[in-house]
């Protein structure tokens, strides 16, 4: 298992590199304006003042020219939460779905260990690069916080991190179930990426049309972004619910890729 574990960060190596460097690159060019922010904060109030009501509900603007409001609409209302979403998207759809439409699934199969251990394998590396991602674009924030004068507490920034990680690794779970649902990578990718798109919107939406206020409650956009981890720190139900659920589709994925047959088109 640990071999596949390494095969699999292996395998996405050059992708895994491009998209950390796209993240701290996003991250230090959001650090990099906040001083300009920061510096000229009560003309750039008076400035979001007179957006329409309709754009500050959409983008959830809150004290932006705060660290936490800044910081918050800049990377952990959208940019963080999606990478981490399409990385691990990727790396779950991939997981059974890539070797069946490469042809290596039978010959992987062949290995001496479990189908449920390789995919357990695979899944223990797409949770360790959501996890990873999340650490890095963290770190590159406190590194520069200082640097651009930026008031934020660590301990919600770690929480805003938990949250998005944990986003992250909810949608990896779909990823992984999707793509041991098909045998077709893009078909998985495609799902996984549409339902994350629609959710978000619902989400962005949301205080704007009242009829998606029965769908609130049950919208894992709202559990990890509504809650803002970065004034208020973490909360422990929005993980439980967000983790609760990756792992009944981590489970599900197991148990359906262990009862597929993979020569079935």
């Amino acid at each position: 298992m640990i071999t596949i574990f390494v095969k699999t960060w292996r395998d996405h190596s050059k992708t895994l590199f491009a998209w950390s460097l796209t993240l701290v690159a996003m991250a230090s060019i959001q650090m990099s304006i906040y001083p300009s922010i920061s510096k000229n904060a009560g003309a750039m109030q008076q400035f979001l003042d007179s957006y329409p009501d309709a754009i500050k509900k959409i983008f959830r603007m809150q004290d932006y020219t705060s660290g936490p409001g800044f910081l918050g609409t800049e990377l952990f209302s959208l940019m963080i939460p999606l990478v981490l979403i399409a990385v691990g998207g990727t790396w779950g759809a991939s997981a059974t779905a890539e070797e069946e439409d490469d042809g290596t699934a039978e010959l992987l199969f062949t290995l001496p260990i479990t189908r449920r251990k390789i995919l357990l394998g695979k899944m223990l590396a797409a949770i360790s690069v959501n996890i990873f991602l999340g650490i890095l674009v963290t770190v590159n924030i406190l590194l520069l916080r200082n640097s651009v004068e930026m008031k934020i507490d660590a301990r919600n920034l770690w929480s805003a991190t938990t949250h998005s990680i944990s986003l992250g690794l909810l949608f990896t779970g779909v990823a992984f179930f999707i793509g041991a649902l098909n045998r077709h990578k893009g078909v998985a990718v495609g799902v996984v990426t549409g339902i994350a798109l629609v959710l978000f919107l619902i989400y962005s939406l949301s205080s704007l049309v009242d009829s998606f206020d029965a769908i609130e409650p049950f919208n894992p956009m709202e559990w990890a972004l509504a809650s803002t981890p970065l004034f208020q720190g973490v909360d422990i139900l929005d993980i439980a619910k967000l983790n609760g659920i990756a792992i009944v589709f981590y489970l599900a994925a197991l148990i359906t890729f262990d009862r597929k047959d993979i020569s079935a088109p």
